[in-house]
Formats: C-alpha cells, sequence, structure tokens
C-alpha cells in the first residue's frame, strides 16, 4: 500500500479507437483539448471519453451511446457526447459513492434539461492524488479493470437487463406516440451502478474500455497483450502502442462489429515531497505547457518531478 503522506500520484496515459464503420480520424470534434481537461470524441463512433484532473484528484469517464436507440430516431453519440460534457461541468471533489452518483444525477438532469434524448452506458473512475484512493462507479457494460504486477486485480462486471441490453442512463421524450414504441428502451438510474473502492500503488495498470473490447477478447487475453508488449519503463509510447494493439486485436476477433474506445494509464510518482509541502506550495510547484500545437500534453510538471499527466494526441 502506498504511503500516502510521502507519496503523491499521478498518472501516464495512452489511448486508441475506431468506429465500427473503420474510421479513426483525429480532425473530429475534440471540443477540449486543453491542460487539465481533454476531451475524446466523434473519431469512435458512439464512444466518448474524457480525462480531467485538479490539483486534488484525476476523474476519467467514458460513455458509450446505446446503438438501438436510432432505430427510435435517437442519437446515440450526441447523448453520450452531452453526457460525458455534463459529468465534467458538474465535477466536484468525489469522496465516496453518494457523491459519484450524486455527480451521475446531476449531469442526468443537465442533459434532460437541453432535451438530449437517448440513453448510454457509462464508466466512471476518480482517483485522489493524495490518498491514492480509486472509486468507481460502473452502468452497463463499458467498463475497467486494475492490472497489478501482471495480475488481474478488480474487473467491473458488465450489467444487463437482457440479452444485450446493457444498463443505461437516459433521457427519453415523454409523448405518447414515443412512449407506446419502445419496449427495449431502460431508464436505470446512477443508484443502480456498480461500486468499487480500491487503494492504487506505484506500478498499477487501470484500463478502462467501451464494450467493444470486453465482447471481442477474454479478460485474460488483454492482460496477456498487456504483459507481453507494455515495456518496463512504462513509457507513453509504450502504453500508447498497447491500446492500438488491444484495438487491432478486438477488430481482428470479428465476434462483434462495435465502436471501441480504450484508454490504458499507468500510476506513477508524481513527487517525494509530502502531502503538507504540496498543499502549501501547490501553485508555486504546478507549471505547464500551453502550446496545443505540441504532439503532447503536459501538466503539472516541475523540473524535479515527474510526469503529472502526460496525454498523447491520437496521431492515426
Amino acid at each position: 500500500m502506498l504511503e500516502s503522506s510521502s507519496v503523491y500520484i499521478s498518472l501516464k496515459c495512452g489511448w486508441h479507437g475506431i468506429s465500427k464503420q473503420g474510421i479513426n480520424k483525429t480532425n473530429c470534434d475534440q471540443s477540449k483539448l486543453e491542460e487539465e481537461i481533454i476531451l475524446l470524441s466523434g473519431p469512435y463512433g458512439d464512444d466518448v471519453a474524457f480525462v480531467k484532473q485538479s490539483n486534488d484528484y484525476i476523474l476519467i469517464g467514458l460513455s458509450d451511446g446505446v446503438s438501438g436507440n436510432r432505430h427510435h430516431g435517437l442519437d446515440p453519440y450526441k447523448f453520450a457526447h452531452t453526457l460525458i460534457s455534463s459529468c465534467l461541468e458538474e465535477t466536484d471533489r468525489i469522496i465516496g459513492s453518494s457523491s459519484m452518483r450524486g455527480l451521475v444525477h446531476r449531469a442526468i438532469r443537465c442533459v434532460e434539461k437541453r432535451s438530449i434524448f437517448g440513453s448510454a452506458t457509462l464508466c466512471l473512475l476518480s482517483i485522489d492524488k493524495h490518498s491514492s484512493y480509486l472509486r468507481s462507479l460502473n452502468i452497463g457494460d463499458s467498463g475497467f479493470m486494475l492490472i497489478r504486477q501482471n495480475k488481474l486485480i478488480i474487473r467491473s462486471h458488465p450489467q444487463y437487463h437482457r440479452g444485450s441490453s446493457p444498463f443505461q442512463l437516459s433521457s427519453l421524450p415523454t409523448t405518447q406516440s414515443f412512449t407506446s414504441n419502445t419496449t427495449r428502451l431502460y431508464h436505470d438510474k446512477p443508484s443502480d451502478g456498480e461500486y468499487i473502492e480500491h487503494n492504487l500503488e506505484i506500478g498499477d495498470l487501470l484500463l478502462i474500455a467501451s464494450d467493444g473490447l470486453f465482447d471481442n477478447l477474454y479478460e485474460d487475453f488483454i492482460v496477456q497483450i498487456i504483459n507481453n508488449h507494455l515495456d518496463d519503463q512504462c513509457s507513453v509510447e509504450s502504453l500508447q502502442n498497447v491500446c492500438q494493439m488491444l484495438v487491432k486485436s478486438a477488430c481482428h476477433a470479428h465476434i462483434k462489429c462495435d465502436d471501441i474506445l480504450v484508454l490504458l494509464f499507468c500510476v506513477v510518482p508524481c513527487s517525494s515531497i509530502s502531502i503538507d509541502e504540496i498543499n502549501e506550495n501547490r501553485k508555486s510547484t504546478s507549471c505547464s505547457s500551453s502550446d496545443s500545437s505540441l504532439s503532447s500534453i503536459l501538466v503539472n510538471q516541475s523540473e524535479e518531478e515527474s510526469f503529472d499527466l502526460f496525454i498523447f494526441k491520437d496521431s492515426n
């Protein structure tokens, strides 16, 4: 277990994805590419994700719009995108299951107020950088895996109503003509999601992905790919390459054609100074690159510290 009084954690990150049509472009609506927030959307079909960090926490979310909504004239991508954007807007410090569910509840209310209709799964991770503590809320069949010393420690459990209908957050029109023809649409609540807490350690790997990955690859094979191809330094380039390999392997499995979005994180130490010192000198110890033309974004990196959050743009 980490000594939270002496270690302040951060993440290295890589990601990759593809739409079910085989489209993977970088010139779509990545509407926020800033120093503390990144929103991944557009090139990955109905899959949307974000990474947001403050001095105290890192929040990661992934939503997959339910494609069956199209049969009812609803846009699953638009709903998932709005849900993720609302989660970003409603973010506050996450300290337990009630606050995570409260955040999602507020996000859904925002979506409803905008009259954006549809449904989507959601996997939300909150990491406390002081205590090295992970909290997660998963609704549906997207999910995450925690790998430690080459072994799978935690895997969120996919949730289904029947057949291939996952648990899903929704905002649906209330007109009689709509409700009379929607027997396969569900209206699950944040309280229906699976909540998990766990301590993190340096070197832990966190993978968060849509069901396009998990439906095509067994857990053991995912872990095997990560263990066999991630370098010892857990470099960002290696994380990125592993994500690309996972997506490629899932596509080649030909079990279920689906959108796929994969994010892989490695837990690293941010600094050897104490939490008290960080609290006292938080503003003075943080610096960042504001050059959006760079191939990467560095957040809160001081000269003596390791990478706090190193996010690569998708170069494919």
